[in-house]
């Protein structure tokens, strides 16, 4: 419940940041696609299900940003908004649908007067209707819970049939998983084409601005110290979870406008394998370090980030020595950050967290 909290309370105050600014329209609109794909058989034990092809439907409401604030931040018109979505995986009896609800952030970016490209990252909650069961549905070891988390990447090519209509042509990269939060949780990871159109409900009017350079993020290193938290099963058919601690300190340095490299390291505090290592009777230290480097998109106070770690401490090897982080933070004031993050072991998740970070240090 307190990462449903968090993620709704980014969402809202992401909108809100989005329309405040009276003194120009940012047109509202509504999109529509379908799109069909497949699933990645990322581990031999899903191979046997994963040949269905996923296929669904999804709207999109938001707005074009055309504020100045916007215009400076990035040197471009970002599209924000919330996208919700069906998907169909094609194979009822065992995987279901997905219900979700997602919200995004897609900068653009002109190409030629009638279209432009755009990318997207989104990452919201969704309801899935045929979780994992040990007696009506023991093969369904991609989710076992009926609430996941979803992410999605896509770069779209957008086409401009007039003022208020534009044609998409989109690569999707999808993927839902509960985040850890019981077990069995292989994730579902599925690239897929999507066809669609954007009809804006407001007159577009893009305004020429010039790229007048004023620095409103800091080009000097800034230091971060965050915290996390979550907990997780062990074994399929269990209720009992586990917290997991975690500490990251890090620093990030700008390098183009809308993108910051950043390098650290963290240290986990896992006792879902404190738990696992009691059981199989192995003294193990149940604590994790690593180094993780980075690249953030910065969307005014909003930050998705991707991040490439490499444990340097794993006394109980981990499945995979390089693991993955996918996080949205929220700038709730100058030095303070909210949000959630996602790690992974190449395609399979292991924990979804919650994190508060500090900036405490600044430097040149």
């Amino acid at each position: 419940m307190l990462r449903i909290i968090c993620c709704l309370s980014i969402l809202i105050s992401a909108c809100v940041y989005a329309r405040n600014d009276t003194t120009i329209n940012n047109p509202f609109y509504i999109g529509f696609r379908n799109y069909y794909g497949f699933i990645i058989p990322h581990s031999e034990s899903i191979r046997s299900i994963s040949y269905s092809r996923p296929r669904g439907v999804g709207i999109d409401m938001g707005w074009l940003a055309l504020d100045q604030k916007v215009w400076d931040h990035c040197f471009c018109y970002p599209m924000l908004g919330f996208n919700f979505y069906y998907t169909d995986f094609n194979n009822r009896p065992i995987l279901g649908h997905a219900y979700a609800m997602l919200f995004f952030v897609e900068p653009t970016f002109a190409i030629l007067k009638r279209a432009y490209l755009s990318y997207r990252f989104g990452m919201g909650i969704a309801y899935m209707d045929t979780p994992y069961d040990s007696l009506t549905n023991p093969k369904n070891l991609f989710y076992s819970t009926r609430i996941s988390f979803p992410l999605q990447a896509a770069i779209t090519l957008n086409i401009s049939l007039y003022s208020r209509l534009k044609l998409r042509i989109s690569a999707n990269y999808e993927h839902i998983s509960n985040g850890g939060l019981k077990q069995p949780n292989k994730g579902i990871n599925y690239p897929t084409i999507g066809f669609g159109a954007n009809y804006f409900i407001d007159q577009v009017y893009v305004p020429v601005r010039s790229r007048i350079t004023n620095e409103l993020y800091s080009k000097n290193w800034l230091f971060y110290a965050t915290l996390s938290g979550t907990a997780k099963t062990i074994a399929n058919n269990e209720s009992t979870r586990y917290f997991i601690y975690g500490l990251t300190i890090e620093g990030k340095k700008r390098f183009a406008r809308i993108s910051a490299f950043s390098v650290g390291t963290e240290l986990t505090v896992d006792y879902s394998l404190k738990e696992y290592l009691n059981r199989i009777q192995l003294d193990k230290d149940y604590k994790r370090a690593g180094v993780l480097i980075g690249h953030n998109l910065l969307i005014g106070r909003i930050v998705f980030y991707q991040k490439l770690g490499a444990y340097l401490y794993s006394p109980y090897k981990a499945k995979d020595p390089i693991y993955q982080r996918y996080g949205l933070m929220y700038r709730a004031t100058k030095n303070i950050w909210a949000g959630v993050d996602l790690k992974a072991h190449r395609h399979v998740a292991d924990f979804l967290d919650i994190r508060l970070s500090y900036c405490f240090f600044e430097a040149e």
